[in-house]
């Protein structure tokens, strides 16, 4: 739990004015109102893909206010504190310092689509280089409802996944007679 973990938004009502106590915020009524003129202006796009410094004395309410920007604007809004000593830092230069505080705070989602193919494995092909090394190549002929189709794994490790269904033939010993 955090210093600011309480703090769920600006705490403003719908003209922009503070309340005295909501989503976690207390005080700094004229600075949550210009935040809020802030956050209107985000959301109709017009400073929207900009950065916000909040500049001011120690233990004034610039990171809770900058926090509940962050939570009004959306759980997937990113925030990235950066304190003075990262600037002012020896280790690293001021340019350094606030590169790295902008790359934090971009946010890519990546997705992966995978096509899931179910079926009876007839035939696999693997091919080994010659040499011993690590490297396979191999193609895979898959049965399915549909289709019987051949595909090409390309380069890859071999790994087996089990099946939840009984084998489709079970091996027993002849019975004497």
């Amino acid at each position: 739990i955090g210093a600011h973990s309480h703090i769920r938004g600006l705490g403003l009502d719908d003209a922009l004015d503070a309340r005295n106590v909501s989503q976690g915020m207390v005080g700094q009524q004229n600075a949550r109102r210009a935040a809020g003129v802030i956050l209107s202006m985000i959301k109709e796009g017009e400073i929207a893909g900009r950065a916000i410094l909040i500049a001011g004395q120690p233990g004034t309410g610039k990171t809770a206010i900058a926090m509940g920007m962050a939570k009004a604007l959306g759980d997937d809004t990113p925030f990235t504190m950066l304190a003075g000593s990262e600037i002012f830092s020896l280790e690293m230069s001021k340019t350094e310092a606030l590169t790295q505080a902008f790359r934090r705070s971009i946010g890519i989602r990546i997705r992966e689509e995978a096509e899931i193919i179910e079926g009876e494995v007839v035939e696999i092909e693997i091919d080994r280089p010659a040499d011993g090394g690590q490297a396979k190549f191999g193609r895979m002929t898959l049965k399915t409802t549909e289709m019987e189709t051949i595909y090409d794994l390309g380069r890859f490790q071999p790994c087996l996944l089990p099946s939840n269904r009984p084998p489709s033939r079970q091996f027993a010993p002849e019975p004497q007679t």
